[in-house]
């Protein structure tokens, strides 16, 4: 949480990247609107949740880069990304995963209302979704 800051546009940006089978994409500590993109990981977590059959793709908002993610059923989710040119693929349980992003959204959300940034759209949406 130590590298976040607030843009003047009110954007909330710091390190955020994710792990798919041991590597870590775009890269680790890729610093991006984190509070922007765990909203958008929550959202397309949840509609898998409802809808084990759907495949959402999560764009990071800064670079060309995105994470594509499918149901499986019986609650597994399939997680893939181009890194360094290949695919890397991985499965999670998709529980412990929803579990797991809602804790760090609301300790993100707890930091961002400490610093002052409570009212910022990105942070209220995230403490809904947490």
């Amino acid at each position: 949480m130590d590298s976040l800051d607030q843009a003047r546009s009110g954007a909330i940006w710091g390190d955020i990247w994710v792990r798919i089978s041991g590597y870590a994409f775009p890269e680790s500590h890729w610093n991006d609107m984190a509070v922007a993109l765990l909203v958008e990981l929550l959202d397309a977590v949840d509609s898998l949740a409802q809808d084990a059959e759907r495949r959402i793709r999560v764009r990071f908002f800064d670079g060309p880069f995105h994470i594509d993610l499918a149901g499986l059923g019986g609650g597994v989710l399939h997680a893939s990304a181009s890194i360094d040119g290949t695919e890397r693929q991985g499965t999670v349980d998709l529980g412990e995963l929803r579990q797991s992003l809602k804790r760090l959204g609301a300790e993100l959300a707890a930091t961002c209302v400490e610093r002052g940034w409570g009212e910022e759209m990105d942070v209220r949406r995230l403490q809904a979704k947490s």
